[in-house]
């Protein structure tokens, strides 16, 4: 819905009250002094013989509002001795007859009532229904009511009523018995009084508007304004949803999660203990999935950027399924276990087992995706043990030792039973570190260490301990054999002969790091506790260590202290990147970091002996999918997201001792069956096999190029081909710069030509025109600013090639499964359910990415669409790509934004191209000059700083082209390279300047707009506005504020604005009067031409120092006499601070990102209504100034507090 800026002018309640929008404010200061005048003169006074009519409108002078008002009289009541009788008739009485007058407010939206005061001193009674109304007793209605007459009528018709009657949406009375009471009435005046809020408008309904009010942007540091001002009356139980109506939630089917899986009786699982109440209490989850942690991942992606509004739940339900946020910040499935009310639910995260207490706002509707997949934690209770001694609940100590024993390690798991209500009775053991060693039971020790007993109905007997010893296999055996080798500490690395005597080995290993399928590091399951060992001395040895000034290098070996993880590990320097930071391989698990200086510490000698812990591994037998060599960022993340910390099985293929080890990795999906990771990433699309297929291995060969069936056997494609001859004789003769036919019988004669891969692989490349200068239309614009253009010449023949294929290609049959290959030409059946031309840019997945070779568009096709075959072969491609003579982008590539401002500029329009340079190769890009509307498109961007020339040519020089110069004189008033001489003269000098006082004075002042938090426009204050409040507003212009003679100016200058002439010339630093959005013109400058179709023309406000891009209609010539005011706002630059190094901030200021968008908020929080006072630094080159709260206080010290600044010495 819209959204603008309101007051709230009046309450009855909820869904019943009035606004006056923010934009009108004017108009409101226009219409209070034109009333006033008009009811404060004689003329106006009304006689005890006037008559007033229901309906009528008058002036009346408000109590509540204190000022001249229009109201509609909506209630009369005579006297009752006049009620009868009466010529008038029942609506119309005179004034001295009525008793009691009733009269709305259509500015305000409140009713007042004025009663006249008995006679005889006997008061008359107000009926009941006006008991709550604003009223006044008064002698004489004369005093307090004006008619309006001709005059003053003509001057308000154009000013509608300003109260807006609105009514906020969805909401109820929380008790529909009692309505609305006081109570609401004033916490809602409490929120919106006297504030401006944003007003969100869903629809209107019978002239009322349905809307909600928001907190406004620039008040998001401080204000009582809630964010939503509905939400925050139904979370404080003042009123409800209209969702939570009770017939409604009877009808309510709360959705759920399936069950989850469980494992069958006298099982063995390998499982985690995800949450512990109690030994009898508890929930753990079977490893058995890796799709579980995708589903994790996911949704968190899809809910963490998810503002709520179309999943939010107004009125949970017992039992019912929803996404919740846990105090960690993240989301996770949940279901509603109690309803406490005061706005918060209780929940229970089915997938983990703990419950907590949430509010409203962290909830959300589950979507379909994620209710299918089984909830994972299962409710589990050790079995044959229970409390010692007979005790009924169990002691804090058994429960610790529990936890101690369990927490965050992977356990053996045997199923004794399962419970009625699907509760697990079980008996844990851990997981043996080595071969061969005994597992021990957690129910034993627990009763072991009295900390438990056993149940009456089992015997200490029948509790056997789990001793059986693993049986290794041969390959096991082997393994374990070379356990010396891999725990030799004198040892830095394995040798060659070692790994290639592990060759088709299955080995357990431990997946530390990954970068990519190709870049793989995994530690030997069997080295843990050399690990642990390791890292326990290097806690020892560093832990209390104090920093030393090191001059650190590339390859100095180190030892790096990993924050986050609180560990010490041994690391080398690859390469220094900052005085304060290197980056470090941390060679015992693969991954590379960034870190600080403060961080490091010499390695001990004793440390440096002990082998690298982690191995380098690729995967074998695939490549990247998309025809690149390089694997794309999707791939990467996915098998990082997978195997990162993961327990895997590996198995070294034939190696010649080149690193990485090619391997091939075993892990569990979620079904718990063994998945090799490389036939994964093949199922996601994210690889291809390298290894060919054989012959006899399958009937399709995916390498094998696709031939097209021209038999009678294919039908459908016989259809394709007409029944004349063929010829292939190239429709382009060498001679001509265009594309002709001499024989046109003979084109409509010409069978479609239709090659496989295997004949033609291939179209041919654009033919260039011989003729230097030639009109063309720009097809398309790539993404990397590549201009794609069609000759004009070429026209005709590129619509009958489309005609003829829309005619002639009617079934290419079914197709067969297809290995696609980068740059391999095809037919494509586009958006448009048109038939095109193309060539394969990207195969990724289920879409490939192509390019229609006729007219440069790139888009992403499903494989379905597109038909391994060559179309008319022998016909040149017709769009050229092109680039700008001699035009370097900025970046040394074009920007996302200039390619935007090509692509609305030229798409589907007609230029002039003077070609300049041909490219050596056929298929690259021809450099030209290219005009449009006579301009210069170099020239153009080059003003805009979206590129700079090869030899530095002035850009005020936009050269025109000598086609098109007499369309453009003759089409525009104005020549566009006058637009931006800067060195034309100005009709008018440019705004003198205000001068600051002399460096280390101090002065008042009032910040009129704020750039950045250390760069603002300043205007000094006056003594008789010293206590005015100073405008922050990044919209800047505020009429509140006075420049004494100027002020008056500027309003004679709105009153009389139609008869100042447009502007006509736009000169850089020109003066004029703009309009502002408020409907209002003010003092303005030129900065410079911001679009030229339509031209539009960015200006600023000198007395405020905001800028705005305005259209030439909102652009005037200013009047003389304006120009001898200086220009009211100064800029300053604020000293004494700068940004802070370490800001770990993400949202920045996108045209100064240097500083955080925080930084800009706490800023203005700092400056807004504060009376300020400034001391210059420095004069030149510009002003920099002191800015303080008082003479004390320094403005920017909360920012340095805050840690959002730092100080600049």
């Amino acid at each position: 819905g819209a959204r603008e800026l309101v007051f709230v002018s009046h309450v009855i309640n909820p869904c019943h009250f009035y606004i006056r929008r923010y934009s009108q404010r004017k108009t409101a200061i226009f219409l209070e002094k034109k009333l006033s005048h008009f009811c404060s003169s004689k003329s106006s006074s009304l006689n005890p013989s006037d008559v007033l009519e229901l309906g009528a409108r008058i002036f009346i002078n408000s109590k509540e509002n204190g000022m001249w008002c229009r109201g509609t009289i909506t209630e009369l009541i005579p006297l009752e001795s006049k009620n009868k009788g009466k010529v008038c008739g029942p609506t119309k009485y005179r004034i001295d007859d009525v008793a009691v007058m009733q009269v709305f407010m259509v500015d305000f939206g409140n009713s007042e009532v004025l009663v006249v005061s008995g006679i005889g001193g006997v008061p008359v009674v107000r009926p009941p229904e006006q008991a709550a109304l604003q009223n006044l007793v008064v002698n004489d209605l004369c005093v307090f009511i004006r008619k309006p007459d001709p005059r003053i009528e003509a001057q308000l018709k154009n000013i509608p009523p300003l109260a807006v009657q609105c009514s906020l949406k969805d909401i109820v009375p929380k008790n529909s018995n009692e309505g609305w009471g006081e109570e609401i009435k004033t916490e809602f005046l409490r929120m919106v009084n006297n504030k401006a809020v944003i007003m969100k408008v869903f629809r209107e309904e019978n002239g009322v508007l349905i809307v909600d009010l928001k907190k406004p942007p620039v008040n998001k540091i401080r204000s009582d304004m809630p964010v939503s001002l509905k939400d925050a009356l139904v979370f404080t139980e003042l009123a409800r949803f209209r969702s939570q109506l009770p017939s409604q939630l009877e009808n309510n089917m709360a959705l759920q999660y399936c069950p989850p899986t469980l494992p069958q009786e006298m099982t063995e699982v390998s499982i985690v203990v995800c949450h512990i109440n109690s030994p009898s209490d508890f929930y753990l989850q079977l490893i058995d999935s890796l799709d579980f942690l995708v589903l994790l991942k996911k949704i968190e992606e899809v809910y963490k950027n998810d503002d709520g509004e179309n999943l939010e739940i107004l009125c949970p339900v017992q039992g019912q399924a929803c996404i919740a946020k846990f105090e960690d910040g993240v989301w996770y499935r949940a279901q509603v276990t109690g309803l406490p009310g005061h706005q918060e639910v209780e929940v229970k995260y089915v997938d983990f087992g703990n419950t907590a207490k949430i509010t409203l706002k962290d909830m959300r509707k589950v979507k379909d995706e994620f209710l299918s997949p089984p909830e994972k934690a299962i409710r589990s209770k050790l079995a044959h043990i229970e409390p010692c001694k007979g005790a009924n609940e169990w002691s804090r100590q058994a429960k610790e030792r529990f936890e101690q024993m369990i927490q965050d390690k992977f356990m053996l798991c045997s199923i004794i039973s399962i419970s009625q209500d699907n509760v697990l009775s079980v008996e844990l053991f851990d997981c043996p570190d080595e071969l061969g060693k005994s597992s021990s039971s957690v129910n034993s020790q627990l009763v072991k260490e009295e900390l438990a007993s056993y149940e009456l109905r089992y015997s200490q007997s029948s509790a056997t301990e789990h001793n059986e010893i693993w049986e290794p296999s041969l390959e096991e055996v082997f393994e374990t054999e070379t356990l010396d080798i891999l725990y030799s500490e004198n040892i830095k690395s394995l040798q060659d002969e070692d790994l290639q005597s592990l060759s088709n080995k299955e080995l357990q290993v431990r997946v530390s790091h990954v970068v990519s399928p190709n870049k793989i590091f995994v530690q030997w399951l069997s080295s843990e506790s050399l690990l642990k060992s390791l890292q326990e001395k290097m806690t020892v040895a560093y832990e209390n260590s104090k920093f030393e000034q090191v001059k650190w290098g590339s390859d100095m070996y180190c030892a790096v202290r990993i924050c986050d993880q609180k560990q010490w590990q041994r690391g080398k320097i690859s390469k220094v990147v900052s005085e304060t930071t290197v980056e470090v391989m941390l060679y015992d698990f693969g991954a590379k970091e960034i870190v600080n200086i403060a961080c490091l510490r010499k390695l001990d000698e004793k440390l440096k002996p002990i082998r690298t812990l982690a191995l380098e591994c690729s995967l074998v037998d695939i490549r990247p999918a998309g025809g690149s060599n390089q694997w794309t960022a999707t791939a990467c993340d996915c098998i990082s997201y997978y195997l990162t910390g993961t327990v895997a099985n590996l198995i070294i293929q034939e190696n010649d001792g080149s690193q990485p080890l090619p391997v091939k990795i075993f892990c569990n999906d979620e079904a718990g069956q063994r998945i090799d990771v490389s036939e994964y990433l093949m199922k996601r699309g994210l690889a291809f096999r390298n290894k060919r297929y054989g012959k006899n291995s399958s009937d399709t060969d995916p390498e094998k190029p696709l031939e097209v069936p021209v038999s009678k056997e294919s039908p459908c494609l016989n259809d394709l081909i007409l029944e004349t001859d063929c010829t292939t004789k190239c429709l382009v003769p060498e001679r001509e710069a265009t594309l002709s036919i001499n024989e046109p019988k003979e084109y409509e004669s010409k069978k479609l030509v239709l090659k496989s891969r295997m004949e033609n692989g291939t179209y041919k490349p654009p033919i260039i025109p011989d003729m230097k200068d030639f009109l063309a239309v720009i097809s398309c614009i790539g993404d990397d600013g590549t201009i794609y253009m069609i000759p004009k010449s070429f026209e005709n023949e590129l619509n009958k090639l489309m005609a003829d294929m829309q005619n002639n290609v009617k079934c290419l049959g079914l197709l067969e499964p297809y290995c696609w290959k980068k740059d391999e030409a095809c037919i494509v059946r586009g958006s448009d359910t048109m038939w095109y031309r193309g060539k394969v840019l990207e195969v990724g997945g289920g879409t490939i990415r192509v390019q229609y070779v006729d007219y440069g568009y790139v888009e992403k096709i499903p494989q379905c669409h597109l038909y391994p075959a060559v179309l008319y072969a022998d016909i040149p491609t017709f769009c050229i790509p092109c680039q700008l003579y001699k035009i370097v982008p900025i970046g040394n590539f074009w920007q996302t934004d200039a390619v935007e401002l090509l692509q609305e500029l030229l798409t589907k329009r007609v230029v002039e191209i003077h070609l300049l340079e041909r490219p050596y190769n056929p298929w690259g890009k021809v450099s030209v000059n290219l005009y449009f509307d006579g301009m210069s498109l170099s020239s153009f961007m080059a003003y805009h700083q979206h590129c700079i020339f090869e030899d530095c040519q002035d850009i005020s020089d936009m050269k025109v082209g000598g086609q098109n110069r007499r369309y453009c004189n003759k089409n525009f008033k104005m020549d566009f390279p006058e637009l931006l001489l800067s060195e034309a003269e100005a009709f008018l000098p440019p705004y003198s300047m205000l001068t600051l006082p002399i460096p280390g004075e101090l002065f008042p002042v009032t910040v009129k707009h704020l750039v950045t938090p250390n760069e603002m426009y300043i205007c000094l204050e006056s003594a008789e506005n010293l206590n005015q409040q100073s405008d922050t507003e990044d919209s800047g212009v505020s009429w509140d504020l006075e420049f004494g003679s100027l002020d008056e100016d500027l309003r004679h200058c709105n009153q009389n604005v139609t008869s100042l002439p447009l502007l006509t010339e736009f000169i850089i630093d020109m003066p004029c009067l703009a309009e502002y959005s408020d409907g209002l013109w003010y003092r303005a400058k030129i900065l410079y031409i911001k679009e030229f179709d339509p031209v539009n023309v960015l200006v600023q406000f000198v007395d405020y120092g905001s800028t705005e891009k305005l259209p030439t209609s909102r652009l005037r010539q200013i009047p003389s006499h304006l120009m001898q005011y200086p220009a009211q706002a100064v800029r300053v630059l604020l000293a004494g601070f700068k940004p802070p190094l370490c800001d770990t901030e993400k949202k920045r200021i996108p045209y100064c990102p240097e500083w955080s968008m925080q930084a800009l908020w706490a800023m203005i929080d700092c400056l807004q209504g504060k009376e300020l006072c400034a001391s210059v630094v420095t004069q030149s080159p510009e002003y920099t100034v002191h800015l303080y709260e008082d003479e004390q206080c320094l403005v920017h010290m909360k920012l340095v507090e805050m840690g959002l600044a730092d100080l600049d010495q």
